[in-house]
């Protein structure tokens, strides 16, 4: 088939959507956002964004780079390529994969019948003994469709960025039928698929799994893959030599490997929820983030007893289910106290928003008012006025930051709003909260690995937290635990 170029984006649609009005000569922020129909403040700050990047000039009209990028961005510019997606023989469906060409592996066959995998190099070769697995119908499935191809090809883009599973879907599967020029462009080389085996691997991990785990590879080399596997479990059901291999593999039936799991997670989640309640009491049974904060403390109960061996994945998991927990809590704040329009406080007297000075001396006076210490910590006090506004609607499209300078600015006006009674307790927990997010940023590939060390405390500071906001809180020196 041919398609577009599969590689990253470096603009969203907005700001596609702004270079593009600059490009033509529309550079004032005013009738952009009349064009585009989105709030001139918006189209403002967008503008500044490009301007700070280099892809704006001060005159409003792209630079070199701002027209090589949007040339870049826009579909039609990009070079057609022929590769090759797969399809699942089993169910039909398209694989989120794109490759340019299918690298073959050297075969010898054994007397039992199934090839083995010459691996390694000219002057040092392996073989790896591999199984085979057949699908039960033969026939060939219908070659795919444009469409289908399209959103495939965005899809394993989004996997190469987050390098997460291929089921993990975004925001492009919408996108895909927006472009009918794209599915134009899509075009098969040869109507008739061809057959191919695809290889992978299962393995049990050395450490950081006491459950005795295991789990099936990417055959793309994108890491592990949780749809490979249930793949794998699904067809287990019918092949008793794909069985054998993976009970081989574990060392005990796969009956009495569930069995075992299933009862590990059990008693994980009975110490999870025992720690919980040790820290803000059995009423946080009836906090509607209750499930959030067994589901950090699991994490946390496993890491602990994994100890040193407790793998990366784990501990960057922990940290976002410690973000996600405050999340959920200030999402409970504001079912109870809506923001409402307390973003029209940085917006007032058309006051410019990418003024950081007056937007940190707005939510500084707020958090002033509010009983908290000030200055604020530095991330909290250039939180950008478009995430505060976010925070403000019941969508959940929002960011922590963004939602803790809502709810106190929201928090100046309402006496009844628990962030005053936090702060009469403790008037540094902005920077708790802060602290946080920060680690919570560990999720994000490229951050620094975090150490067990280094996560512990922050499970702490997030029942300390909680337990401030929700009135279930002890005292400040035996939250941690």
């Amino acid at each position: 088939m041919v398609a577009p170029e599969v590689r990253d984006r470096e603009l969203n649609v907005l700001q596609k959507a702004v270079l593009g009005m600059c490009r033509a000569g529309t550079t004032n922020v005013q009738r952009i956002g009349d064009r585009l129909h989105i709030h001139p403040d918006l189209a403002a700050l967008i503008y500044l964004e490009l301007q700070e990047r280099g892809l704006l000039g001060s005159n409003g009209l792209p630079t070199e780079k701002g027209r090589e990028l949007f040339e870049e961005e826009t579909l039609d510019a990009r070079r057609m390529v022929t590769g090759h997606v797969f399809q699942d023989p089993w169910s039909g469906d398209l694989w989120p994969r794109f490759v340019e060409k299918l690298d073959y592996v050297e075969l010898q066959q054994n007397p039992n019948g199934f090839p083995d995998l010459v691996l390694g190099s000219k002057g040092k070769p392996r073989r790896e003994r591999a199984f085979m697995v057949l699908p039960g119908d033969l026939a060939i499935p219908p070659a795919p469709g444009a469409s289908d191809i399209v959103r495939v090809t965005r899809r394993h883009r989004s996997a190469l960025r987050r390098s997460e599973s291929y089921e993990s879907a975004d925001e492009d599967d919408t996108f895909a039928h927006a472009g009918s020029v794209v599915l134009e462009r899509v075009s098969l080389v040869d109507d008739r698929p061809t057959p191919v085996f695809v290889t992978s691997f299962m393995y049990l991990p050395e450490a950081g799994d006491l459950a005795g785990e295991w789990h099936a590879c990417d055959p793309f080399g994108l890491g592990v893959s949780p749809t490979l596997r249930r793949a794998l479990e699904r067809e287990m059901r019918s092949s008793s030599g794909l069985r054998s291999v993976l009970e081989g593999m574990i060392g005990r039936s796969l009956d009495e490997q569930i069995q075992d799991q299933q009862r590990w997670a059990s008693e994980i989640r009975a110490m999870a929820i025992n720690n919980v309640e040790k820290a803000l009491s059995i009423s946080a049974r009836d906090l509607p983030q209750y499930e959030d904060l067994v589901a950090l403390e699991y994490a946390h109960v496993e890491a602990e007893l994994l100890g040193d061996s407790c793998p990366d994945h784990k501990l960057r998991a922990l940290v976002g289910d410690a973000r996600r927990a405050l999340e959920a809590t200030f999402g409970a704040i504001f079912q109870r106290h809506p923001p409402r329009q307390v973003w029209r406080r940085v917006y007032t007297d058309r006051r410019p928003v990418e003024d950081d000075v007056y937007c940190q001396g707005v939510y500084e006076a707020s958090a002033k008012a509010v009983g908290f210490h000030v200055p604020l910590p530095e991330a909290l006090a250039r939180v950008k006025p478009n995430h505060v506004k976010a925070a403000c609607y019941p969508d959940g499209n929002w960011r922590l930051r963004g939602a803790i300078i809502a709810a106190v600015l929201a928090a100046r006006d309402d006496r009844a709003h628990p962030l005053r009674r936090a702060a009469a307790q403790e008037p540094k927990l902005l920077e708790l909260l802060d602290g946080v997010a920060r680690a919570g940023g560990a999720v994000h590939a490229g951050a620094e690995r975090p150490s067990l060390q280094s996560v512990l405390p922050v499970v702490a500071d997030v029942h300390r937290a909680v337990g401030l906001l929700s009135g279930l809180g002890q005292p400040l020196d035996s939250a941690r635990i």
